[in-house]
């Protein structure tokens, strides 16, 4: 029978949890998770045998607290020893290390040993070992022994250097700090911290923590008192005393006072206390709370850090170069020029900041935006005194002709009455020196958009376009769905038509959206150094990147100048097996209503015509001037606009008509109205406005609204229901050339280069051949035929 724990051992097991959760260990066990708890390991016949003895009489099988595990191999990575008293720390050492731990270094393992001593995150002791082939040394972070337990990461890099015993921190996996910023969330809700304000109570929290390292009575008496006076020496220490009133908190909030105690815990798990100039944690941690604080209504969308870098690497930021940012947010590029001044010039930190001082501006007039910009910095070593709280457009301080460089990402307009993102590039011009370059975030709708053309006519008057580079289209998920691309400008050099502008198509960042957390992918996909080569080597890769001239009013979006290349089978063949199930949810969800409509169509209620009858003579000669080259779009169709009588279901009531109209479900499916005549297949649509690119094979007879496109085969040319599936999916990779502000149109689609691949149109045409009895099946349970789809 085993005996139950004691409360200190529940405790003591509660605080390793928390722990472990903060550096993203999973706790189930292997193989979903790393963890084994205690006796589990007898389960492992290799950890088993190891520890038969290694008890502390040296009789039975000895019981660590923990052993964390690789999930695969069942390798033990750690192994932990817990003791209730933080006094009794060092018994948990030399338990850890000469009972556990020592048998799987005998066993040829190279396991870590961690002993932790206490029951509350408040009062802890924590030592982390290393095995160095001699002796045991601690695990040290800037000489001193670190106080946090690895992460995976940190743990390989740790093991992998046989004989060194430093390590430094890593920022936590983003669903570990998303986790964390619920629960503050939480917390200051619970305090009554209105939304605007949390990030800033955040903020003074942290940088308190930073400068204090960690010294701030826990009490609820002096716990708010002690951070204020914490976060305004910091500043003070920078220079920055205007700002030291920016980041506080309330003293008089007991509500917070009793809170603050768990937050200030939550931020030392997170290591904020040891962080030192290489770690951006301010503003990584205040994006991530940002999400919660309503900041969105002022259209402030921060750039993610990788970007951030990329941009400085496009610009090749140099140590002697002068970067200046007009809208710093919380001073990611700075952060990131920072970086790169720092490899490029191979200089040592101090070496760094003193450069940085000199050569960095940011100007940021939301004031606490602007102090955690300054305190962004201030953890950095202290770069902050260039960084300015103030408007770029009316603070004197503002500089003309200074900078070499400019990095930024303008807010984006919420309201009619902002600024909108062009003022934005035109003031980061000013301030740069002529010949200088500008890397800057854009929505695509001012690349593209017809009412921005004199804009962007003014702009190559007077500088040069470089590049464009659209950017993932969930980059800045869950905070904006905008699109948008980096534009790089050389200032002060007119544009000519002949120089040639290279455009890319950047689709992976290393990143995926997940449970609204942009988390590492799995695959590792990540074209960020690939973007970067073709652009500063101007190369030009089919549907990557691509070289063309602009000038004038002409739109700067990267669809419009990137050579189409051909789909591989693969991605054609994915995408018509989306569409082959899209086609079948159709039939089973609306069988009903397709045997209701062959029924009225039999009765003759419902007129069935062939769409190209229901076409003007005008329409029907825009269609023929369309390029027609054999093996495209335009070679295998007709293209005409659906039925401007469809624009709007007002006044049109419900019937039996099939209408399709730009929506990704049930194959198009608007519903079902009364509406004559409609036209018979087969043919395929394309949406040109909601779900703009999205193609479908319409098997049913229909009419069309004119948000989308009608694609007919071309006369006496017989085309295969596979052939159609083929095209549609070659129209459904293509889409993300198009947007709200560039268009679909017959022009744009006419050119895509169609698949010529026999084994392709066999398979799809097994894929059909599958499907047709479910389709058939669910058609005579209402009383339908099994009839061919066309």
């Amino acid at each position: 029978m085993v005996a139950p724990k004691r409360n200190s051992e529940r405790r003591s097991e509660r605080l390793l949890t928390e722990l472990l959760v903060t550096q993203g260990w999973n706790l189930s066990g292997p193989p979903r998770g790393d963890l084994l708890l205690q006796h589990e390991y007898r389960h492992v016949p290799a950890l088993a045998e190891i520890l038969r003895f290694a008890s502390k009489s040296g009789a039975h099988f000895g019981v660590p607290e923990a052993i964390l595990v690789d999930r695969q191999s069942l390798e033990p990575l750690l192994i932990v020893e817990a003791k209730a008293e933080p006094a009794d720390i060092d018994i948990a050492v030399h338990e850890v290390t000469e009972i556990y731990a020592r048998p799987c270094i005998r066993s040829g393992f190279n396991p870590l040993a961690i002993a932790l001593a206490g029951t509350s995150e408040e009062s802890f002791a924590l030592r982390v070992y290393k095995w160095t082939g001699t002796s045991w040394k601690p695990v040290t972070y800037d000489g001193e022994p670190i106080g946090w337990i690895p992460n995976r990461q940190e743990l390989d890099k740790i093991r992998a250097r046989r004989g060194e015993t430093e390590i430094r921190p890593s920022v936590p996996p983003p669903d570990v700090l998303a986790n964390r910023a619920d629960e503050i969330n939480r917390l200051l809700r619970e305090a009554n911290i209105n939304d605007t304000l949390r990030p800033g109570v955040v903020g003074a929290i942290m940088l308190a923590l930073w400068g204090s390292k960690g010294d701030i009575r826990r009490s609820e008496k002096h716990i708010l008192e002690d951070i204020n006076r914490a976060c305004e020496q910091a500043f003070w220490q920078a220079n920055k005393r205007d700002l030291s009133k920016s980041l506080h908190v309330d003293e008089a909030n007991q509500k917070l006072a009793v809170k603050a105690r768990r937050i200030v815990t939550i931020l030392e798990l997170l290591n904020v206390t040891v962080l030192t100039a290489e770690h951006d944690y301010l503003g990584q941690l205040y994006e991530t709370f940002f999400r919660y604080t309503g900041g969105n209504t002022i259209g402030q969308y921060f750039t993610p850090r990788h970007v951030a870098a990329m941009m400085a690497e496009l610009c090749q930021v140099g140590s002697a170069d002068i970067v200046l940012d007009p809208a710093c947010g919380t001073g990611g590029f700075l952060v990131a020029a920072m970086d790169r001044i720092q490899r490029s010039g191979r200089l040592s930190r101090a070496q760094t900041i003193q450069r940085v001082q000199r050569q960095l501006i940011g100007f940021e007039a939301e004031p606490i935006t602007a102090a955690l910009a300054v305190a962004n910095m201030i953890v950095r070593g202290d770069g902050s005194t260039s960084v300015h709280r103030g408007d770029c457009f009316t603070d004197p301080n503002y500089p003309k002709e200074a900078a070499t460089v400019a990095l930024m990402n303008p807010p984006f307009p919420h309201e009619a009455t902002d600024v909108p993102p062009e003022r934005f590039v035109e003031q980061a011009l000013v301030g740069l020196q002529v010949r200088g370059q500008l890397a800057v975030i854009l929505p695509t709708s001012a690349l593209v958009k017809s009412s921005t053309g004199p804009w962007r006519e003014k702009i190559l008057a007077r500088h040069s376009l470089m590049a464009v580079c659209q950017l993932p289209d969930e980059l800045f998920q869950p905070y904006a769905s905008s699109t948008t691309s980096i534009v790089v400008l050389e200032k002060g050099v007119p544009h000519s038509p002949r120089r040639k502008t290279c455009f890319v198509r950047m689709q992976y960042d290393g990143f995926t959206l997940k449970k609204g957390i942009r988390v590492p992918r799995g695959d590792g996909k990540n074209q960020i150094a690939q973007a970067v080569r073709a652009i500063i080597n101007r190369e030009e890769t089919p549907g990557f990147s691509g070289l063309a001239g602009v000038g004038g009013a002409a739109e700067w979006g990267v669809g419009k100048y990137i050579p189409s290349a051909p789909a591989s089978e693969d991605e054609i063949q994915d995408g018509a097996d989306v569409l082959i199930r899209r086609l079948a949810s159709f039939y089973v969800r609306y069988a009903r209503e397709v045997v209701r409509q062959r029924e009225a169509i039999d009765r003759c209620d419902l007129e069935l015509v062939a769409y190209r009858e229901l076409v003007s003579g005008a329409r029907q000669k825009n269609a023929e001037s369309l390029p027609a080259e054999p093996g495209t779009i335009g070679g295998l169709f007709d293209i005409y606009y659906g039925m401007k009588e469809l624009h709007s279901r007002d006044g049109i009531p419900p019937g039996d008509a099939l209408v399709i109209s730009p929506t990704e479900e049930y194959n198009g499916c608007y519903g079902w109205l009364d509406f004559n005549p409609i036209s018979r297949p087969p043919f395929v649509t394309v949406a040109q406005t909601g779900s703009i690119g999205e193609a479908f094979v319409q098997t049913e007879p229909c009419a069309v609204n004119d948000d989308c496109l009608v694609l007919l085969p071309k006369q006496r040319q017989k085309v295969s229901l596979a052939r159609l599936v083929i095209a549609a999916a070659t129209l459904h990779s293509e889409r993300w050339r198009f947007t709200y502000g560039r268009k679909l149109t017959p022009q744009r689609i006419c050119e895509f280069q169609l698949p010529n691949s026999v084994s392709l149109e066999k398979k799809v045409s097994q894929q059909l051949r599958r499907i047709a009895p479910a389709i058939g099946a669910a058609l005579v349970a209402f009383g339908g035929e099994e009839r061919p789809w066309y």
